[in-house]
Formats: C-alpha cells, structure tokens, sequence
C-alpha cells in the first residue's frame, strides 16, 4: 500500500489537488477551474478534476503508485456513477477514490473528530451531520427558491425589500443601507423602477447586495437583517437534533467573515453550544485528512500539520 495521500475540494469555483505524506506534509498543491458537475456536467467535471490530479503529480514529481488512498470532496453531494468515480484519476493509478459531500471535507479541514456538524453560509446555506466522512443527515440547502435561508442571496434579497418598502413610505428617511442599495442599483427613488429591474435580473444577481449589509452593520435595518439571518442560520444548524458536546465547524463567506452576521451567529451559538465552533480551512485539508484516515493515520497533530502546512503552500499559488 502507497504511504502518500490525495485530497481533492471540487466546487463552483476551482478545482484543488494536494498530495501529502502521512506525517501531515503537504508535498504540493494544484488548482484548476471549476468542477462541480451539478454545473458543468459528469464528463467535464472528472476531465478537470483528472486534468489538476496530473498538474499535482507533476509538481510533486511523486511516484504515482506511491498514493494509497484518495478522496475528492464534490460540491452538490458525493454523486457520480461508477464510470465517473472510475475516470477521476490519470492513468498508472489503480486505488480506488472516495467521493464524499463538500460538507465533509468542510467538516474534517476544521476538526480531526470523526462526528459532528457543519454549518454553510455563503450564496447559499446548508447544514448537516457528518460521521466519518459520511453526511448523515442534511438540512436546507434547497436554493433560493426553497431555502437557503441566512444565505448571501437571502441577505441581498432582504436588503432590496427593505429599501422597496422605505422607499414605498417614505424616501426622506432612507438610511445608510438603503441609500447603497439605490445607489449600487441605479434606479433612483422609484421603487416600482427597482423592482422591475430585480425581476430582469437572475435570481443570484441579488446576493451581490448581501455585502451592503455588512459594509453599514450600523445601520439599524442592516442589524436587524444581519440578526434574523443569524437566527435562520441557527434554526436550520439545531434542527439537526444537535449534541452539543460534538464540534460545530462553520464555512462560507456569509458564516466565517468578520461581520455582523458573523458576530451574531456566533452569540446565538453560544446559548446552544458546549464548545466555540470552529472555522473550516479550504476543504482540500478535509480531503487529505479523510483520505489518511483510511490508510489509519487518527492523530490530530497530523491533522494539524495537514492544516498549517496546505496554508503554507496555498500561499505560494496565490
């Protein structure tokens, strides 16, 4: 059996490939464009996750028949049929690779505890319980038409509402928040103007005002917005049935970022939680750390070396 592992973070935006050594030794790290199939599709998706494991290999000049275990971590949920999982490494490869949730490597990039929750807040959201890379149950997560309640779109969406009504009552108390909005939209003071340009625009186009909210936390509306997507947040994480004494690890911009929504999501979680949750690291720590787990490696030092040492060679593509 090889003694190096491979962990991949497939998701809407990149495509990451590191290869470390079991004492937590991250030997190199390759990024590509986005692979989530749920966008791209199969074929494309399993080409540039191959495309990047080969950059990777490359770079680290490692006998491929070296790697004894891999796990690719796939936005949208560990899915893929059996052709798929079969084409996501180059030739000279012959282990078999473990597809898991984006959930799961989140988890396991924070955390070398086997059980657990993890809580994601960016344009979207989503919770769920996590049991040795497995995701267990799920919550939210059902886009903006459904769910994703707390999420950068809800946020945006709830900034233009806000601006809609003060602007349908009274436009001489406009605020910090909704003078942005008015501005970043260029519609004026018409509120009928601003919302048929939302109803031209997609759907996401409205998480792009999600950062206003942050920008004038002061702003009263903006408190009271950033106060009810913690709430959602917390509601969506509790419906999990959580056991307080397991770790909680956050990720996405909207759930890790300084800022008021940040700041009381935490507070909330404080009344539930035994322990501070953790901030998840880029999922591909997650990915290495499960595939090491399979070849026995449990220590939480090589966990934490995992970490510090795939921050270090982040560092270096930038």
């Amino acid at each position: 059996m090889g003694s190096l592992i491979l962990g991949a973070d497939v998701g809407g935006t990149s495509t990451r490939v590191a290869i470390a050594s079991l004492s937590g030794e991250v030997l190199g790290l390759a990024a590509g464009p986005a692979g989530n199939p749920n966008s791209v599709g199969l074929q494309t998706s399993a080409g540039r996750i191959r495309t990047v494991v080969e950059q990777c290999l490359s770079q680290t000049e490692v006998d491929r028949t070296t790697i004894g275990a891999a796990v690719v971590g796939l936005a949208g949920g560990a899915r893929g049929d059996q052709a798929f999982v079969a084409s996501l490494l180059p030739e000279g490869m012959s282990i078999g690779v473990r597809l898991v949730s984006d959930l799961s490597v989140a988890f396991s990039s924070a955390t070398a505890e086997r059980e657990g929750y993890v809580l994601v807040a960016g344009t979207g959201a989503v919770a769920g319980r996590i049991l040795d890379g497995d995701l267990r149950e799920r919550r939210d997560g059902w886009g903006w038409l459904l769910g994703d309640e707390g999420s950068g779109f809800w946020l945006g969406r709830e900034a233009v509402r806000a601006t809609v009504r003060q602007l349908q009552a009274d436009v001489t108390g406009l605020g910090p928040l909704t003078h942005a909005v008015v501005e970043a939209a260029g519609t004026g003071l018409d509120p009928v103007a601003l919302v048929q340009l939302c109803y031209t625009q997609p759907p996401i186009w409205l998480a792009g005002f999600a950062e206003l909210v942050s920008r004038h936390a002061d702003d009263p509306v903006a408190t009271a917005i950033a106060g009810r997507a913690a709430e959602h947040l917390v509601e969506t994480l509790l419906d999990l049935d959580l056991d307080p004494t397991l770790p909680v690890v956050l990720a996405g911009s909207v759930a890790t970022r300084p800022g008021p929504v940040r700041s009381a999501l935490t507070d909330r979680l404080a009344e539930s939680l035994s322990r501070p949750p953790l901030t998840a690291e880029t999922g591909v720590v997650g990915a290495l750390w499960l595939a090491a787990r399979q070849l026995g490696c449990v220590e939480p030092e090589i966990h934490t070396r995992l970490a510090r040492t795939t921050r270090l060679t982040s560092a270096s593509l930038v």
